[in-house]
């Protein structure tokens, strides 16, 4: 790298032009004196003190006392590390800040909503949805799609899969316990893709490119529970609610205790099993949002297009639980927790 690229560097850090000169001209003559530093440098003799205090003060340079004074070099990597542990601390402490100050104004936390360009970002994209989920994954893509993500589907025993596509024949990586399969049906197929993870991440485009080379080609990735509880609404609504079942899950040789976030995938579940099922959910009241856990059983359930619920018998009486949103129901439910 060309000395005048490594001053640019060094001023995008924070020192003067004629601080990087110093700190170069040190490296080059080891401890040196500040009229030697002058000579080397070009930095005007009115200057080069005040240009040296400056480094020490910020960790460049340290002072070797004596007569004649000499200005010793700070170890490269030892100063740019500490610059940079300081540069991630005021980005992780500015993050909060700006977290803060939004949801002062606004009551909730900041969307995160950004589009992505190109096919294998895209690609990246969804494996990280499925790679990093705790609970569930929803899926609904052509099977040329689905294909790509053959490797993460088949590493994650630990959640549940529901997931839609343009299904032949089904392959044996797809034939597991914890996943359900539906092909799709009078749903507008070309409509869109979704890959959901929980209520974290969620990721949705359009048509599959027919050059993955040439064309250009975006996706939209969201982190945002307000958006995603949409995303997940529609996906079983429009797109699962219309597609033919093809496999259901196993439920009997699932591991328990099995949670889930998604009202809906909760009573998809439900559908394969005798009731009651012994449960415990943790929520807020509808009323108060103050927040409750319930341990009990859950006895009976209601699905249509537009209400998704459980009642659940708990504390000598019977709730009624809705997902993430609800307004009708006692408890709006963040997760269910089925122990049996």
């Amino acid at each position: 790298m060309k000395e005048e690229e490594i001053i640019e560097k060094l001023q995008k850090l924070g020192l003067t032009k004629y601080e990087s000169l110093a700190y170069i001209t040190l490296l080059k003559l080891g401890p040196s004196k500040a009229t030697d530093i002058t000579k080397e440098s070009g930095i005007p003799h009115t200057r080069v003190y005040d240009v040296l205090s400056s480094l020490h003060r910020k960790g460049f340079v340290d002072v070797m006392h004596g007569s004649p004074r000499l200005y010793k070099p700070v170890n490269p990597e030892v100063v740019l590390e500490k610059i940079k542990e300081d540069f991630i601390e005021d980005i992780e402490n500015l993050k909060v800040a700006f977290l803060d100050l939004y949801r002062e104004v606004h009551g909730e936390d900041l969307p995160e909503i950004w589009t992505i360009q190109g096919f294998d970002n895209t690609v990246e994209r969804a494996e990280y949805v499925i790679r990093t989920a705790k609970h569930e994954v929803l899926i609904n893509t052509p099977f040329e799609f689905l294909k790509l993500l053959k490797g993460e589907i088949r590493a994650r025993k630990d959640i549940v899969f529901v997931i839609i596509s343009n299904f032949e024949e089904i392959p044996d990586w797809l034939k597991r316990d914890n996943i359900i399969l539906a092909r799709t049906g009078g749903a507008p197929w070309l409509m869109a893709s979704w890959i959901i993870g929980d209520i974290n991440y969620a990721l949705f485009f359009g048509a599959l490119p027919r050059d993955k080379r040439r064309e250009k080609f975006y996706s939209f990735w969201a982190k945002s529970p307000k958006i995603i509880q949409n995303y997940m609404h529609w996906f079983y609504t429009i797109y699962f609610d219309n597609s033919e079942m093809v496999k259901p899950i196993n439920y009997e040789f699932l591991p328990k205790p099995l949670s889930l976030v998604n009202i809906r995938t909760l009573i998809t579940l439900l559908k394969f099993v005798e009731l009651p099922k012994r449960a415990e959910i943790v929520g807020r009241l509808v009323d108060t949002k103050e927040p409750v856990t319930l341990d009990g059983e859950i006895i009976a359930y209601e699905y249509t297009p537009l209400m998704a619920n459980v009642t659940a018998r708990a504390d000598g009486r019977e709730w009624k639980i809705g997902g993430i949103g609800s307004y009708f129901e006692d408890i709006e439910g963040e997760k269910f927790i089925l122990l049996e």
